[in-house]
């Protein structure tokens, strides 16, 4: 097989088809640098599957495409075809040629065609694969892969060889194989979990179902006694009613006298509230008539308030008037007194006005002077400093001087630090190895002691897995529980809710009428509930309650009589049966007795009934008037105790459903738990909810455990592999340490010998760099000099300068004061002014306050003959004796009326407090007929529930309830056998009726589960067993062909370096897996040390990887090898070696070389040239032979 041909057409820089024909031996690619000569490399490396942008050297992979230039457009899309000789079938292909071609459409999408038939890259890789050709082999060396192999890691290396040794294809059923061991594993794990799902649910259920046996048994023994216990009770209903139907005759008849005297008290109370009107009526006139006369007496009075009121104001006003005239006489004397002292400072000020002026006329003189002393000074002060710049100019002309040599002498000490510290990195270099040479032997100490202390460290690790695997089963029972706590509390609350939803334990005609409510919304629309619905209470009060209200919690609340009435009707039309209506809008409370606060405060006593109820306000009429009276208490002894103590005054329940009428009467005894608690249902529902949730939670708790804990195995199981690693790894390091030592011992040798070159070196520097401070020193003596003179200089201008700053301080000081005067001079000018100002103003208010006195006066002579006069007004007003007389006569008469009215009040009261007595003696026989009637009610509910828990509990009616009758059955004894048998039958708690069923089934699923497990445990044992042959044979053939190459390697590094040593050694310092290990390279070039490639230089490594690839292809020819520029960091003579080897090998193997250098062409068969005769655009030339060996017979070579 050979690479017979190549077309492009559209790959990147070869816009046009082209087409390259190859020829057996070693065909050169050249062409100058940017011409796209590369790019025949990299369209081979696309075509065989490359996938990485970067590596075919762009950003992304539609950069193959060829993007157009200033003359052309981009292209749409790119192929490549290379096309290969299968005439001996290398290829496991029946064609004699083999034509694979890549095409890249611009948009993305990708093609690849098998003799232009469409086919997948993975059917072409596999095709490649099978003859040693694939994109990360040795089929493409470039610069790059020589770098790589250099470089690169141990475990990176591995890919060229396992190419070249024939194992990749091998290592692709490997992954595959081990891919579906995975999955195999995976579904495994899964269908375990399933396992034990099944198998946690088999136990339950096999409780489950021997509970639903037992459930059926105590089922039909509870049939047995609650149709029984109705039949007997269904018998005795008539008797009992009749006695309670007496009862409530005899209080109607007494009910009906008291009322007859209450009519009586009526007709009485009626007679003197008329005479008390009358009463009122003479009282209202006299009072008109007194109050007449009591208007004519206030208003003289008023009268005489307002007269005096007036002389009091004018007196006031007097007194203001004179006040005003007094305080403007004071004001006028001290007018007088600021007048004469404003004469006496204007006086003054006019003297002080004539001193300043003649003060400052001297002043201004004096500073003229100052100004020209200054001026004169200055201009001596300019000459001077002229001759300080020169000498300041001859300074800097040495100090340059001193500069130079100075920055000389710093780069001599420059150099010297340089040396210094080069010594001190010898130093350093050969103190670093000491160091890492007892580092080394220090790591060898620590894995030796690691290796020890193996078997303790792994003890420990495998006891924290064991426990931690204990814990996850403990989990998982838990959670395993908590799904079946979960799954009771379902079925409980489904339970609940349906009898909530079909109404159960309410009589059979409430029922039908609630069930009929929900699907005919007329109806619905006029039933606001039952009494059970709309009023709620805590868990212990329930019985009390349910108690207290009796019968009644079965009555139906309406929002008005019409909606009761309809609702009658309709019950009459239907047949539906007797149903009792609670209107809002007509129901009123009945409210409490006088004593029931007194009552509240007993011991024993927990409240009002309907305060410890909850209801919505709407339905307040309804409760009240229900529990209204009623107080609850805790026993039948402090119930007892209570109502002695307040006789007939209220009724009272006890928390166990015990009564006491208010009538005396007491109702008690056994009582079933829960029996027909209507109150119940909603709670029941509630605490189901609760526990619910309460449970999730629980199991949400436990479930973040077992995940806790299983992420806790797993980094224990983690911890146990790293530690099986570190183990491995501190093996390896052991050896490898070893051999570190010898090299660091020979590295600090080297540093001691650098040492003493550098400490010669050093030595000639420090005489140089004395001869520069002699130098320098001479100039800083005349620096010296010249700043002693300047320093004089500056000395005197100091001086001079200190002469200037007094002369220019005088001036300032005699312009200062003179600026002080003319301000002072302006202030008196100023202030003069105001005085005049002052004067005129005061002058005017001294002639106006005497103009104010002398009319004050003249007003206060009018208002004193006013007052005069209005006290003669005072005497006309007086009552007069016959006015007097009247006003007495009218009071007695008022009090004998209101006499007489309170004799009729005080007969009045009498009647009402009789009437209070005979109202509260209706009540008690009011309560009497209502509670026979409760008990008729509560007879009729309990008849009623019963019939419909025998009705829907066994579907029977009284008549055929009578094939089961037992005539030897006890009823005394009957609640107590039922309530036995319901405690049982709630004992089993939520009864799964399908549990034999679902046992059986799930029984026959997990058989056959463990068939299908055992199947899987087989297949995965069938996958391990192929994959241990699998890597079994890969290993052979790996280290067959690995030791093969390596001997080839040794060889050949010899014939190419002409002499020394070399060889490939496996590397297991990061894995322990022969299929893995990396591969590290030793080689010794001549002369040198033993030593790993990463220690040559580029060029010894560049050749010494040039060496493994001949060693390669000597072991296993290629049938092509392209070769992209990797000889460029050889040398000639190395070049020149390369290039013979090269030849040498083209007798079993294609090469393509692109290169430049000059003796690899001279060993070409066929030389191809890539130019760019338009630019961006590359094409193939036909270069004559005779033409190439001309040319390179010159000096130029072709780049």
């Amino acid at each position: 097989m050979n690479f017979k041909e190549m077309q492009l057409v559209g790959f990147k820089s070869f816009a046009d088809k082209t087409s390259i024909k190859f020829d057996d031996g070693v065909t050169v690619i050249v062409g100058p640098n940017g011409c796209g000569k590369s790019n025949v490399a990299d369209a081979v490396r696309w075509v065989l599957g490359e996938q990485s942008a970067k590596t075919l050297r762009g950003s992304s992979m539609q950069d193959v495409i060829f993007g157009g230039t200033e003359a052309r457009r981009p292209l749409s899309y790119c192929e490549v075809t290379l096309v290969f000789d299968n005439a001996n079938r290398m290829f496991d292909i029946e064609y004699d040629e083999v034509a694979m071609t890549r095409r890249l459409y611009r948009s993305g999408e990708s093609e690849y065609l098998l003799n232009m038939q469409p086919c997948r890259l993975k059917d072409i890789v596999a095709l490649l694969h099978g003859v040693g050709i694939g994109k990360e082999g040795y089929s493409i060396i470039g610069q790059g892969k020589v770098e790589q192999i250099m470089n690169a890691k141990p475990e990176d290396r591995r890919a060229i060889f396992e190419e070249a040794t024939g194992v990749m294809k091998f290592k692709a059923q490997k992954g595959e194989i081990e891919r579906k061991l995975e999955n195999a594993k995976d579904n495994l794990t899964v269908f375990v979990q399933r396992m034990d799902e099944a198998e946690n649910q088999l136990r339950p259920l096999e409780k489950q179902a021997e509970t639903a046996k037992k459930f059926r048994a105590y089922s039909e023994e509870l049939k047995h006694e609650e149709v029984n216990s109705y039949l007997v009770r269904f018998d005795n209903f008539a008797y009992e009613t009749g006695k309670q139907r007496e009862k409530i005759d005899d209080a109607t008849r007494r009910l009906t006298a008291v009322e007859e005297r209450l009519s009586a008290i009526d007709t009485e109370e009626e007679e003197g509230r008329a005479a008390i009107a009358k009463a009122d009526d003479n009282l209202r006139s006299l009072n008109e008539k007194l109050r007449l006369f009591e208007v004519g007496m206030e208003h003289k009075t008023g009268e005489a308030k307002v007269i005096g009121e007036r002389i009091a104001s004018f007196r006031r006003q007097l007194q203001t008037a004179a006040d005003d005239v007094e305080y403007s006489l004071r004001r006028t004397q001290e007018i007088d007194a600021l007048t004469a002292s404003g004469a006496a400072r204007a006086e003054k000020n006019e003297k002080r006005a004539k001193q300043i002026g003649a003060e400052c006329a001297e002043l201004e003189k004096k500073l003229r002077e100052a100004d020209a002393r200054v001026v004169a000074f200055d201009r001596i002060s300019d000459e001077k400093r002229a001759s300080e710049l020169s000498s300041v100019e001859s300074l800097a002309d040495v100090r340059a001087n001193v500069g130079s040599l100075s920055a000389r002498h710093d780069a001599v000490s420059e150099r010297i630090g340089e040396v210094k510290e080069a010594i001190g990195k010898a130093d350093a270099r050969r103190t670093e190895y000491e160091r890492q040479l007892a580092d080394c032997r220090k790591d060898k100490a620590a894995c030796a002691a690691f290796l020890d202390g193996k078997p303790a460290r792994e003890a420990a690790l495998t006891g924290d897995i064991a426990d931690l695997r204990r814990s996850r089963q403990k989990l998982t029972e838990d959670i395993v529980d908590c799904n079946t706590s979960i799954a009771n509390l379902n079925n409980n609350l489904e339970m609940y809710v349906n009898l909530k939803n079909r109404f159960d334990g309410y009589r059979d005609s409430v029922r039908r009428l609630q069930l009929t409510a929900q699907k005919d919304p007329e109806i619905g629309k006029r039933i606001r509930g039952a009494i059970a619905d709309i009023v709620r209470t805590e868990k212990q009060y329930e019985v009390a309650i349910e108690t207290a209200i009796g019968g009644a919690m079965q009555n139906l609340v309406t929002a008005t009589q019409d909606d009761a009435r309809y609702l009658i009707e309709y019950l009459k039309r239907t047949g539906g049966g007797i149903v009792t209506f609670l209107p809002v809008d007509a129901m009123r409370p009945r409210g409490n007795g006088r004593d029931v606060q007194a009552a509240l405060r007993e011991e024993g006593a927990l409240g009002l009934a309907d305060e410890l109820v909850s209801y919505d306000p709407y339905y307040s009429n309804i409760v009240k008037y229900l529990l209204d009276n009623t107080l609850i208490c805790d026993t039948i002894g402090n119930a007892t105790r209570i109502a002695k103590k307040y006789p007939r005054a209220f009724k009272l329940v006890t928390l166990d459903g015990d009564t006491i009428a208010s009538s005396g009467a007491m109702t008690g005894g056994s009582r079933r738990r829960e029996s027909g608690n209507l109150l119940a249902g909603e709670r029941h529902i509630k605490e189901c909810e609760e526990g619910i949730a309460r449970k999730k939670a629980t199991l949400e708790k436990l479930k973040a455990a077992l995940a806790d804990c299983e992420q806790e195995l797993e980094a224990a199981e983690g911890a146990y592999e790293k530690f099986r690693i570190k183990v491995q790894e501190e093996t390896a390091a052991f050896a490898a340490l070893s051999q570190r030592e010898a090299t660091l011992e020979g590295l600090a040798q080297d540093a001691a010998n650098d040492r003493a070159e550098y400490d010669a070196l050093l030595e000639r520097l420090t005489r140089t760099a004395d001869d520069l401070s002699r130098e320098v020193l001479s100039s800083e003596e005349n620096e010296e000099l010249l700043n002693k003179i300047r320093s004089e200089a500056a000395a005197e201008s100091s001086a001079r300068q200190a002469e200037g700053e007094k002369l220019r301080a005088e001036r300032d000081g005699l312009s200062r004061r003179l600026s002080e005067l003319r301000v002072e001079e302006a202030a008196i000018a100023s202030a003069r002014q105001a005085d005049d100002e002052s004067a005129v103003r005061m002058r005017e208010e001294r002639a106006t306050l005497l103009k104010k006195v002398e009319d004050t006066r003249a007003a206060m002579a009018e208002t004193q003959a006013r007052i005069e006069q209005l006290k003669r007004d005072e005497e006309k007003v007086a009552l007069t004796e016959d006015e007097q007389k009247t006003v007495a006569a009218l009071r007695a008469r008022l009090t004998e009326v209101e006499t007489e009215k309170r004799a009729v009040s005080e007969k009045q009261a009498g009647l009402s407090e009789e009437k209070r007595g005979l109202l509260t003696q209706q009540m008690t026989l009011g309560e009497i007929k209502h509670t026979c009637e409760l008990e008729i009610s509560r007879a009729e509910v309990s008849l009623e529930n019963m019939k419909q828990r025998i009705d829907e509990a066994y579907g029977l009616t009284y008549e055929s309830a009578q094939e089961l009758r037992d005539e030897n059955y006890d009823i005394s004894q009957a609640s107590t056998r039922i309530n036995s048998l319901k405690h049982r039958i709630a004992s089993l708690g939520a009864i799964n009726q399908n549990a034999e069923e679902d046992y059986d089934n799930l029984l026959a699923r997990y058989t056959e589960m463990q068939t299908q497990r055992e199947d899987l445990d087989k297949g995965i044992e069938d996958l391990m067993s192929v994959l241990d042959q699998l890597k079994a044979e890969m290993q052979k053939k790996f280290d067959d062909g690995f030791n093969e190459i390596n001997e080839n390697f040794t060889k050949i590094f010899r014939e190419l370096f002409g002499g020394g040593k070399a060889e490939m050694q496996l590397d297991y310092t990061d894995c322990d897996d022969p299929l893995n290990a990396g591969i590290e390279i030793v080689a010794c070039p001549p002369g040198k040390k033993l030593t790993k490639i990463s220690l040559l230089s580029g060029g010894e490594r560049a050749f010494t990887a040039i060496a493994i690839l001949f060693a390669i292809l000597k072991s296993r020819p290629m049938p092509f090898c392209i070769l992209d520029e990797i000889e460029a960091a050889l040398d000639e003579a190395n070049v020149d070696r390369f290039a013979k080897y090269l030849k040498k090998f083209s007798k079993d193997t294609q090469f393509i070389v692109i290169t430049h250098r000059k003796p690899t062409m001279n060993q070409a068969d066929v030389l191809f040239g890539v130019t760019m005769e338009e630019k961006g655009v590359s094409k193939i030339v036909s270069v004559k032979l005779s033409e190439v060996e001309a040319r390179l017979g010159g000096d130029t070579v072709m780049a």
